[in-house]
């Protein structure tokens, strides 16, 4: 590691001898009350490597959205959303980028793959991640405009939008974002309706309300509304867009290229403080930068293993905090290889869960905690990629055993049972009866 030459806030052994700690799968959580040149730090640290095998974890950043909108709220708030909207749980939270007042994050953010914004401020920075071990910082500035269709399990699937309110030729897809009546040949059309505002402004967030059935046609007549848009496309792609049905969600957004290609999650931040191993020692003094003050930021380690770093500060006697330059030695300090600077101050919170519940761990400098406008999150793969048992044979103690069930009757029983034997038993001496019947009969007549 390349540290400044200047003196050091914070030595590798930094962590050594935690106040309290505890470890889950994987999971890393530590926390330590230390001092330098006399002043109180209080630091909160949580690790986890999700490109090792078999994780059962992975990185993420979540927002609370209302349409096409970004709220306010608190890391706690943030963390029980995604739990309710997605059904799996949270390990381990922190705020994430700056934000305006109106709840918009400030620099790059991509969620799931689509571009929510880009950065506007060319001293601010972000960081790019995968979970597959990718990781870039700094500038993202390169996107791509796509078509987004969903999966069954809601992921999106991106396709290059070829052409804009003209005709598609075969193996193309058009968007018509004008309002207007069109007659086109060889095509399906999708109609989707958006509350975006600006259609021209991306994402926009659109709800197929097509109502006539799908599919390619010698000629095709359709018209497009005020908040709407039409996504044409050839027999090429009838498959993909025959499965968009009434209702399904169908987007036009950016997706990350250039070094962010393949980013499916972006964060925003201010500056990087490790690049490669180089620990910055000239981080911005604007913005309280040179001043003590609650710090948060987030690391990239060699092997993969992903950090998040909350420093308490503004509470004397408890908690001092540190400036963004002594914030940059600690992220090497930690074994940073990239590191980026998320938003402090009075923001800074780290959520964790422990005992099975969400509880907030440090003491945010406004008392209470900041609502903010995304958080970077630790939480559960989805249930069909939750690691088996390396070891079915072997008997876990820690796992109850399968109660007993009664037991049930044979799902195929055998062909010839005791019933069906007693049946022909009985038809048998019904036929035998009868024919002997029959012979007496025929013998008195004659």
């Amino acid at each position: 590691m390349v540290f400044s030459n200047v003196a050091l806030a914070f030595s590798e052994d930094v962590l050594d001898n935690p106040d309290y700690t505890f470890e889950q799968d994987g999971i890393v959580y530590k926390e330590k009350t230390t001092t330098y040149n006399g002043n109180a730090q209080k630091l909160f640290y949580g690790e986890y490597n999700s490109i090792a095998d078999n994780a059962r974890y992975e990185w993420v950043i979540h927002s609370v959205r209302n349409d096409s909108t970004t709220t306010l709220n608190t890391v706690m708030d943030i963390a029980k959303d995604y739990e309710q909207t997605t059904g799996r749980k949270v390990m381990l939270a922190t705020n994430g980028d700056y934000f305006y007042n109106t709840g918009a994050n400030v620099d790059s953010y991509v969620n799931n793959g689509i571009v929510i914004s880009k950065g506007n401020f060319v001293q601010k920075n972000c960081i790019g991640f995968d979970n597959n071990g990718k990781v870039v910082v700094g500038r993202m500035t390169d996107v791509a405009v796509r078509i987004a269709v969903y999966d069954e399990d809601g992921n999106p699937q991106f396709y290059p939008i070829d052409k804009f309110n003209e005709q598609p030729e075969e193996g193309e897809i058009a968007i018509y974002d004008v309002t207007g009546s069109y007659n086109l040949s060889n095509v399906g059309v999708l109609i989707a309706k958006t509350d975006s505002t600006n259609i021209k402004q991306y994402p926009v967030w659109g709800t197929n309300c097509t109502m006539t059935k799908a599919g390619v046609y010698e000629s095709k007549s359709f018209k497009v509304s005020g908040e709407q848009f039409a996504v044409v496309y050839t027999s090429t792609h009838q498959e993909v867009f025959d499965k968009n049905v009434y209702g399904h969600d169908i987007d036009i957004v950016e997706i990350p290229q250039g070094e962010y290609e393949g980013c499916t999650w972006v964060l925003g931040g201010y500056d990087v403080l490790v690049n490669n191993y180089t620990v910055n020692a000239d981080c911005h003094s604007d913005n309280a930068g040179d001043s003590n003050a609650p710090r948060t930021f987030i690391g990239f380690k060699e092997d993969g293993t992903a950090f998040l770093c909350v420093l308490d500060g503004r509470q004397p006697g408890y908690a001092v905090g540190v400036t963004v330059n002594q914030e940059a030695q600690l992220a090497g300090a930690l074994g940073a290889r990239f590191a980026l600077e998320l938003d402090g101050g009075g923001s800074s919170t780290m959520v964790v869960r422990i005992d099975d519940e969400l509880v907030v761990r440090n003491l945010p400098s406004d008392g209470s905690e900041r609502k903010v406008s995304n958080a970077i999150m630790l939480v559960e793969v989805v249930d069909d990629e939750q690691p088996t048992n390396p070891n079915p044979d072997d008997n876990d103690p820690e796992q109850p055993e399968e109660p007993s069930t009664p037991e049930q009757p044979n799902e195929n029983p055998p062909f010839i049972t005791t019933d069906l034997i007693i049946a022909i038993v009985l038809c048998v001496v019904v036929v035998i009866g009868s024919v002997v019947a029959f012979i007496v009969l025929i013998n008195r007549k004659q």
